[in-house]
């Protein structure tokens, strides 16, 4: 299945300018986590090993919900985006 993937703001940066929005190929029945992990093989490893690692922190939507549950499955088409959280002062 193909998912696509957006990266906004601060995780925008971490990754090349050329794969700030990508399609990845997942298997049928993928979660977040699995995504996660296809984002650290083959777009940043670095963003892909913080988020499952726990020390990078971002906003997730997947399919225009928030999310930050990496058990939630995927499906063809789904849209993911992910960005840096709101901070105030």
């Amino acid at each position: 299945m193909k998912v696509t993937v957006v990266f906004l703001a601060r995780a925008g940066d971490i990754v090349d300018p050329s794969k700030r929005v990508v399609e990845l190929e997942l298997p049928e029945g993928s979660t977040l986590r699995d995504l996660f992990r296809e984002i650290s093989r083959s777009v940043s490893r670095r963003l892909g090993d913080g988020v499952l690692s726990g020390r990078l922190i971002f906003k997730i939507w997947v399919d225009g919900v928030e999310t930050a549950n990496f058990m939630m499955m995927l499906r063809d088409g789904s849209r993911v985006m992910i960005s840096t959280p709101e901070m105030g002062g």
